[in-house]
């Protein structure tokens, strides 16, 4: 049994000290950034347990834990150190005796693991005249990107084939984003609706925006926002925003 009742553990978890023993952490606001975070693809079981690391890491650090012991993720994850300390090897997310990790930088090397920071594949919301012509790669055929799903919140587009790809009412992008983990949502709705489609983008965990609207969004901080208008070099935006997402996730050492 991998998974334990994370509500019971973090209740205890919290009567709890840690002191860290990783000295180059102490006083760190910055996260320290894994250089050797592998791009392998992870297989089922892996993806299992980098799944119940992230949740936990995320959980700890809303309880305001700064690092962890691979002894503490056994406790709350019920995975064996063993096993955390080989998953944490073999994917570049530690060396060999380490004994305390920067939570926030483990967070950053799980997500990119699980494919959070995918830079080559997006959503799309609004399957209007720019939304179709954007499926059908009329304007984004000079960038690698693919777009994976299509959402709409017109009942006559729903259901509707675009090119290869489905429209889909807007309560989908939450459950698929959360299996599919895709960073990029792609806002092609009538003006005065990008501020609420950004909102719902961001609650389904999307590291980056790229508006095609003419309205301002403000999705939060820790998103990348790129605005692209009539006229616009598609091919520096997206280059932009990949620069943006593989900076975000460490692909840039820095150390």
């Amino acid at each position: 049994m991998e998974s334990r009742n994370f509500n019971s553990l973090f209740r205890r978890s919290e009567r709890k000290r840690f002191v860290t023993t990783a000295p180059f952490f102490e006083d760190q606001d910055e996260p320290y950034v894994y250089p050797g975070i592998s791009r392998k693809r992870l297989q089922v079981d892996e993806v299992k347990r980098f799944g119940l690391y992230l949740a936990c890491l995320k959980l700890m650090k809303l309880r305001g834990r700064i690092d962890i012991s691979i002894e503490s993720i056994e406790v709350e994850t019920g995975i064996k150190a063993f096993q955390i300390e080989e998953d944490f090897l073999m994917n570049g997310m530690m060396i060999s005796g380490q004994k305390a990790f920067h939570i926030s930088s483990l967070i950053r090397a799980a997500e990119e693991l699980l494919g959070y920071y995918n830079e080559t594949e997006s959503f799309l919301v609004g399957a209007g005249k720019l939304g179709t012509s954007l499926l059908l790669k009329e304007n984004l055929g000079q960038t690698s990107l693919k777009i994976v799903a299509a959402f709409d919140n017109d009942y006559r587009k729903i259901g509707s084939q675009i090119g290869s790809i489905k429209v889909m009412s807007p309560d989908k992008i939450i459950p698929l984003a959360t299996r599919m983990h895709v960073s990029l949502g792609i806002i092609a709705t009538p003006a005065g609706e990008a501020s609420h489609v950004a909102d719902m983008l961001a609650g389904a965990g999307m590291k980056a925006i790229w508006n095609f609207t003419p309205d301002s969004i403000a999705p939060g901080n820790d998103i990348i926002v790129v605005n692209t208008r009539p006229g616009d070099d598609i091919g520096a935006a997206y280059d932009l925003i990949t620069a943006k997402l593989r900076s975000k996730s460490g692909s840039n050492p820095l150390i």
